[in-house]
C-alpha cells in the first residue's frame, strides 16, 4: 500500500516535470477615464481585452481598474510611472511633444472615423515613425472620432459671424485654435467635463464629434447642429503600452498582439465611433434638434479663415524633416478613397 502511494506520488512529480511550469501570465492595467458606455470603452478597449487574451492564449491579459486611476490629461505620465501599463490618450494633451499625427485634426480631413483612424495610422507608419514622437512607448493603434461639427443651444450657424458671442466648448489644441480663427469664444475642457459645462450654462454648445451629445448626455440642452463637409477637424487618440512592458513579453506574443493591433484595431475603433455617432444623430433628431448642413457661403468662409492651420502644421512637420504636403496627400488618398 505504501509502495503504491509512493509510486503514485513519484508519477505525479514526473508528469509535472515533463509538462513544465505553467506559462507565465502578464497582466496589463489599462485605465478607463471615460464613461463605460463611451465608444472608446465599448469599442476599442473591450476589443483589446478580448483579442489580446485570445491571441496569446491568456498569457497577456488587459485589466480595467474599478475606478479611474489618472486624469485624462495624464495618461502618458501614468504609463511612464507604472500607475498603469496601457493607455488611450488624446494626443493634444502632449502637443509640444506629439505634433505629426495632428495632421488629422486639420479641417476638412475626415470622411468618417473608420477611414480617418486607418488613414492616420498608415500615414504614421509611412511618414512619422522616424521622428520618434512616441519614444519610450510602443504605439498600438490610433483612433479618431468622425469629425467635429458645431452644436449649440442658441442659434443656427449660417455664417461665421453667427459664432460671435457664443461660448463653445472645444478640446485643447487645434479645435480651440480653429474657433479663435473663426472669431468664436472657445472654452477648453476635457471630455468628462462636457456635461457639467453644458448643463450649467457655462458654455452655449460645443465643437466636437457628434458622438458627444449622446456620450455625455447633453442632447436635451441642444437646439442646433451645423454639419461641415469633411468636418472642422477631429481629435486623435493614441493607444500605447510602455516599451519596457512590451519588451517584457515573448516575441511570439508580441507578434500575435501586433496582428490584432495597428490597422485592424484602428479601423475597428473608428467603426465603433461611427456606429455610436449615427445613433447620436438619430437621438438628436427625435429630440427635435435642428440638424443642417453648412451653407456653401459658410463653407467658403471656413476654408478661407482656417487655411493658417494647414500652413502651421506643414511648418511643424518640416521642422521634423517630414514633407508635410506629401503626408497630407497620402493621408487624403487613404481617407477619401
Amino acid at each position: 500500500m505504501k509502495k503504491s502511494i509512493l509510486y503514485s506520488l513519484l508519477g505525479g512529480v514526473a508528469a509535472m516535470a515533463v509538462a513544465g511550469p505553467a506559462a507565465a501570465q502578464t497582466k496589463w492595467m489599462m485605465d478607463v477615464w471615460l464613461p463605460n458606455k463611451h465608444p472608446i470603452k465599448t469599442g476599442l478597449q473591450n476589443k483589446m481585452q478580448t483579442d489580446y487574451n485570445a491571441v496569446t492564449n491568456g498569457r497577456v491579459q488587459i485589466q480595467f481598474p474599478a475606478a479611474k486611476l489618472s486624469a485624462s490629461s495624464k495618461q502618458w505620465e501614468a504609463v511612464d510611472s507604472g500607475i498603469s501599463d496601457v493607455a488611450v490618450s488624446y494626443i493634444g494633451w502632449y502637443r509640444n511633444r506629439i505634433k505629426l499625427p495632428a495632421l488629422a485634426h486639420l479641417p476638412f480631413m475626415v470622411p468618417n472615423a473608420e477611414k480617418a483612424s486607418l488613414a492616420i495610422w498608415k500615414t504614421q507608419q509611412k511618414f512619422f515613425n522616424a521622428a520618434g514622437e512616441f519614444k519610450g512607448m510602443k504605439l498600438l493603434a490610433f483612433l479618431t472620432h468622425n469629425g467635429s461639427h458645431i452644436a449649440n443651444s442658441k442659434r443656427e450657424i449660417k455664417t461665421v459671424a453667427d459664432l460671435k458671442g457664443l461660448k463653445i466648448r472645444a478640446s485643447a489644441g487645434e479645435a480651440t485654435q480653429s474657433l479663435k480663427l473663426l472669431g468664436g469664444n472657445p472654452v477648453t475642457t476635457s471630455g468628462p467635463k462636457i456635461f457639467e459645462f453644458v448643463s450649467k450654462g457655462v458654455v452655449d454648445g460645443l465643437q466636437d464629434g457628434m458622438h458627444a451629445p449622446r456620450a455625455f448626455k447633453i442632447i436635451r440642452f441642444l437646439k442646433h447642429v451645423t454639419k461641415v463637409p469633411g468636418s472642422l477637424g477631429t481629435i486623435t487618440f493614441a493607444v500605447f503600452v510602455k516599451q519596457s512592458k512590451w519588451d517584457g513579453i515573448s516575441a511570439a506574443d508580441r507578434k500575435a498582439i501586433d496582428g490584432v493591433s495597428g490597422e485592424g484595431l484602428s479601423a475597428y475603433g473608428g467603426r465603433a465611433f461611427d456606429d455610436f455617432t449615427n445613433g447620436s444623430f438619430d437621438m438628436m433628431k427625435k429630440a427635435g434638434v435642428s440638424i443642417k448642413d453648412a451653407s456653401p457661403k459658410l463653407v467658403s468662409q471656413l476654408k478661407e479663415r482656417l487655411q493658417p492651420m494647414r500652413d502651421t502644421w506643414i511648418k511643424a512637420a518640416a521642422a521634423k524633416s517630414v514633407d508635410g504636403n506629401a503626408a497630407i496627400a497620402y493621408y487624403r488618398s487613404q481617407a477619401f478613397n
